[in-house]
Order: structure tokens, then C-alpha cells, then sequence
């Protein structure tokens, strides 16, 4: 099944932890930070209505690969004026035709927020963090060129998949 929207939240494992238990059927996965243990996102994939209150909710716009939820998780915040919007496209096209895709990219989703059409995220899958930071400094990342606000480079936060809670 295609994803149609992604909608994520962010918070205490703990908390977390109760809203997966509390919606099985969604099949949601819990994340941890790379860069901060005690950093934890839930993401909902459900193509349901949000169950977060977060506000933090997108649809998708691209989808490249086939859905695979284990891995390297990068999200890539950034925002687009209508030429940049047209650059992205292309790339992305390119994409989905099985050209130029980046090595040991799984799966990629380029989201935006509803009303708010200047402000993506992506949310891209890689097989390792090695992946990643190969592609991340290449000259061949076309996406490095798209900024986050007035910053002069995305917004780039790492993530995997939360170990199971160890029972005590």
C-alpha cells in the first residue's frame, strides 16, 4: 500500500511507548535519536487520521522504493520557493525512474505539510548511517542544495528503530 501521509511525534520513550501499545493496527515505529538517547519520535504510516496531537502531519508527495521501515533513518527538513519546487521535481523524477538514485537508499518519501507548501520533509530510508554520510557529502547530493528557513543548509535529524523495552 502506498503511503498517502506520514504524521509523527515527538516525546518522552515512555509515553511513547503507551500510545504504540494503545494502537496496534497502526503498526507504528517507535525511533530513537543517533545523537541523543533520550530523544524518541513515534511515526504513524497508517494513511489513518492522526491519533497525535502534535500538529506534526504531511502528505506525500513522492514515494521512491518499495516501503521499508528498517534501517538509517535521516528526515531532512527544508523549504522550497516555486523555482527550487520545479528543481526538486526534477530530481525527483529522476528517482523514480530508477536514475540516479543515491546507493544503499531503501526507501524515500518527500512530504509536505497541508496549507504550508514551502515547508518538506523528507524522510529517507538508507541501509546503514555509512550510506548516508557517503551520499551526504558527495557532489552528486543534489538535495544539499535546498536550505531550512534562512539557514544556509537543511535540517537534518537521525534516527533508527527503538530497541525493544527490556522487561525488568
Amino acid at each position: 500500500m502506498a503511503v498517502e501521509k506520514i504524521s509523527l511525534a515527538l516525546g518522552p520513550e515512555d509515553v511513547l511507548r503507551a500510545k504504540q501499545e494503545k494502537y496496534p493496527d497502526r503498526d507504528l515505529k517507535l525511533l530513537e535519536s543517533v545523537v541523543d538517547e533520550d530523544k524518541f519520535m513515534l511515526l504513524d504510516k497508517s494513511n489513518q487520521k492522526t491519533v497525535f496531537g502534535s500538529g506534526l502531519n504531511y502528505v506525500t508527495q513522492h514515494e521512491i522504493g518499495q516501503p521499508s521501515w528498517d534501517g538509517y533513518y535521516e528526515f531532512r527538513y527544508f523549504t522550497l520557493d516555486t523555482k527550487q519546487r520545479k528543481i526538486l521535481e526534477s530530481i525527483m523524477q529522476r528517482w523514480e525512474n530508477d536514475y540516479d538514485i543515491p546507493v544503499g537508499l531503501k526507501y524515500s518519501l518527500v512530504l509536505h505539510v497541508p496549507h504550508k507548501n514551502l515547508q518538506y520533509l523528507m524522510l529517507n530510508v538508507w541501509q546503514s548511517d555509512i550510506d548516508f554520510f557517503d551520499w551526504n557529502t558527495s557532489s552528486d547530493n543534489k538535495i544539499n542544495q535546498f536550505n531550512y528557513n534562512e539557514n544556509s543548509q537543511p535540517y537534518i535529524s537521525h534516527f533508527v528503530l527503538a530497541p525493544e523495552k527490556k522487561e525488568e
